[in-house]
């Protein structure tokens, strides 16, 4: 029978980039190697060996930027996600081991959030959330409530020609699975020394 667990997703861009719908006013594109951050909820069910999950989380990008042509600085991007994940990934596993997840979903990126320049604010540069379509893999491992994982991200508007690239390492932490207790190291037999607390 299928299980249902729920929890928080959490992790960094070791590198992230961005291309901006061409507006034929500036530079599309933007990226960022530090103080990028990620949060949000997520959902599975399925069982140790396979699970669907279901997330959406913020990634925040403080430093983002275009070094070839600057106009401000920093980015944030909701990617909602459907996965298919396996066995350490499910969610669902009690004992410690690897696993990978594959899936996709749609993002709503926006970039130069700060201090867009005078200069290009009179060329009429106006950046609003644009859309893309994702496509994620993950590798990683973990087990009682705890999973990490490496991840590659990438999406791609065909009609506005806007992309993305996330690639980092995030954290899942499993609610659910804590409270029912999980699966708890096993007692260590023939200890040479006992504590009794009264």
């Amino acid at each position: 029978m299928a299980q249902f667990e729920f929890g928080y997703t959490s992790g960094f861009d070791l590198y992230q980039r961005y291309k901006n719908p061409v507006d034929d006013l500036a530079y599309p594109g933007a990226g960022n190697a530090i103080l990028s951050l990620n949060a949000g909820p997520k959902l599975w069910i399925g069982s140790p060996k396979i699970s669907l999950s279901l997330e959406a989380h913020a990634n925040l990008g403080l430093l983002t930027l275009s070094l070839k042509d600057y106009k401000g600085l920093g980015s944030v991007s909701f990617p909602m996600l459907a996965k298919i994940n396996f066995n350490a990934l499910s969610g669902m596993t009690k004992d410690f081991g690897a696993g990978w997840a594959i899936g996709g979903g749609i993002a709503y990126t926006r970039t130069e959030l700060f201090y867009l320049s005078e200069k290009y604010k009179d060329l009429g540069v106006n950046r609003t959330f644009y859309p893309t379509y994702i496509a994620e893999i993950n590798f990683g491992g973990g087990g009682y409530a705890n999973i990490g994982y490496f991840y590659v991200r990438y999406g791609y508007h065909f009609d506005t020609k806007a992309s993305l690239l996330n690639i980092g390492i995030m954290s899942d932490k499993v609610f659910s699975s804590q409270r029912r207790g999980g699966a708890q190291p096993e007692p260590m037999e023939n200890s040479a020394v006992n504590f009794t607390m009264y």
